[in-house]
């Protein structure tokens, strides 16, 4: 027994520290593309392509690599895509040309949309039915760690080391991360099928109602959220008046709430259940947008702003992919690792026109973006009151703990 339960622990360790790998390796592009550009000596637009092309092969990655990928032992496919991932990687900070930088990176990008997918329903059986929202969280809090420290860590670094070197510390990451996976992960694919049950499919799952609204909720919570948060850097500019300083203060704030809400957004669904906790994390963004619309002229009110916006962006996280993963489960024909990843890519595409939409709103006038971003949420909480009052189980995958692994 405590031999099992060591072994939970290091393949959730291990899940967390591919994640760390996977958001390290996207955050720390943004800041490393002026040292790409002046390293292979290749315009900023060229250079730019290179997180583009990633967020592609994120998107094409999660929903559909890891549909097909499915049925496959879950342990190989995460060590490989992992692998993969390193490859990828390390062809990076190898590459001096541009069409060598834009393939290592779409390789990267769609591994990484693979393990994303996987991690979360990985978690979930690995850690058992009571406690599964905060496996999540521990798995995702790896991603939340990269994304408070990517950027910073990124600039930094850049003025001391060459950028190729970043690159390489990460395809090691990630080759440890493969191996560790390879020992501890859970060799299983997902649900034990019952008799008479079908081969989950791809149209079961994307047309199965229970399992889209949550997927809808999280495009439309982020769609939201980033109308504003892609411009608050602006509005604390031009309104709050902070100079560079008090912004990535604010900044370091709000991650370090984003880490805090992570967990706390595990453990909240485990005990309240589905519809309570993302009514409560989609009226967190709320609060953030009017808050940052009303209160920008105050420093200390856009502190609190921060602080709320992050426990609620990623407090969503666990919530939500928990959600969409129970959904998914309870269809016996649907594919929970499809489901996740199509839950990963709307949190993507939210993003995308979140940004944009705010772009847009941002012409008129620095908190523009703040009132547009209520409109997707008032859908997203509309959607959100019609989904399942209590998700406490996410049943274990068959052979999840056996002799060869944990």
């Amino acid at each position: 027994m405590d031999y099992q339960l060591t072994g939970k622990k290091i393949a959730l360790l291990a899940l967390s520290a591919c994640t760390f790998a996977l958001g390290f390796a996207e955050f720390v592009a943004v800041s490393l593309v002026p040292a790409i550009s002046a390293g292979t000596g290749l315009g900023l637009g060229a250079v730019g392509l290179v997180v583009g092309v990633y967020a592609i092969g994120v998107s094409i990655g999660a929903p559909v690599l890891s549909a097909w990928l499915a049925s496959a032992p879950r342990r190989r496919v995460l060590a490989v895509s992992m692998l993969l991932f390193a490859v990828g990687n390390a062809v990076t900070a190898l590459s001096n040309s541009l069409p060598l930088l834009l393939g290592s990176r779409l390789l990267a990008g769609l591994m990484h949309g693979v393990v994303l997918a996987l991690a979360a329903s990985t978690a979930a059986s690995t850690a058992g039915p009571a406690r599964s929202g905060q496996a999540i969280a521990t798995v995702f809090g790896g991603l939340t760690l990269a994304l408070v420290l990517g950027v910073p860590l990124g600039t930094l670094a850049s003025g001391t080391v060459r950028w190729q070197f970043i690159f390489a510390a990460i395809a090691l990451l990630s080759a440890v991360s493969a191996i560790a996976l390879l020992r501890w992960a859970p060799a299983s694919t997902g649900l034990p099928a019952s008799a008479g049950q079908s081969r989950p499919g791809v149209w079961a799952t994307v047309s199965n109602l229970p399992t889209l609204m949550p997927v809808a909720t999280t495009a439309l919570a982020y769609a939201g959220s980033f109308t504003g948060f892609t411009y608050i850097a602006v509005l604390l500019a031009q309104r709050t008046h902070l100079g560079a300083q008090g912004i990535t203060a604010m900044f370091a704030l709000c991650g370090v709430s984003a880490a805090v809400g992570n967990t706390l957004g595990g453990r909240f669904v485990d005990r309240v259940g589905s519809r309570s906790a993302a009514l409560c994390v989609v009226g967190g963004l709320a609060l953030a947008l009017l808050g940052a619309a009303l209160g920008a002229a105050s420093a200390q009110a856009m502190a609190v702003v921060m602080v709320v916006w992050g426990l609620a962006s990623f407090g969503a996280v666990p919530v939500l992919q928990k959600t969409v993963l129970v959904a998914a489960q309870h269809n016996p024909v649907g594919s929970p690792e499809l489901a996740s990843g199509m839950n990963i890519a709307a949190f993507n595409l939210g993003i995308a026109v979140g940004s944009v939409a705010g772009g847009i709103a941002s012409t008129h006038s620095p908190q523009m973006p703040m009132w547009v971003g209520l409109v997707p949420l008032f859908f997203a909480a509309i959607l959100a009151t019609r989904l399942a009052p209590a998700v406490r189980s996410i049943h274990p995958a068959r052979g999840a703990f056996n002799q060869a692994g944990v």
